[in-house]
């Protein structure tokens, strides 16, 4: 009898850490998709930053890299690695390196979308749609 609950123990066990698994998988899989809206005026550029660190030991992991899965039509990409130092928090002071990542307009006008990565400690996805005004 003593034996049998230990091993209904042990089964529930695993099928408790197996259902927290895949809970947690599906959790990171949705964090890592981003759906971004922006408007820009055509011939200018729009910025958007990428930090790669980890906020708990304040560690730097380098530069992260932009992946383009999908190019854009109406204009294109350039990156520029920089330092970035926060004034505040628990990582104050700290220096980490920061992707910048452009998205310069052409001249013609018009809806653009594109699909890129950013991948770095984590992956992320990003679904970016532009009104190129």
């Amino acid at each position: 009898m003593k034996r049998d609950r230990s091993l209904f123990t042990a089964i529930l066990t695993l099928i408790v850490a197996a259902v927290l698994l895949l809970t947690e998988t599906s959790s990171a899989q949705a964090q890592s998709l981003r759906y971004l809206n922006r408007s820009v005026e055509a011939g200018k550029q729009i910025e958007f930053q990428w930090l790669n660190y980890d906020e708990r030991t304040c560690t730097d992991r380098g530069y992260p890299k932009l992946v383009i899965e999908d190019a854009p039509s109406l204009g294109k990409f350039r990156t520029v690695q920089r330092k970035f130092t926060p004034q505040n928090g628990a990582c104050k002071g700290k220096r980490f390196s920061v992707l910048l990542v452009y998205y310069v307009a052409g001249r013609k006008t018009g809806q653009d979308s594109t699909t890129y990565v950013i991948q770095g400690r984590t992956n992320i996805r990003i679904n970016l749609s532009i009104d190129v005004t």
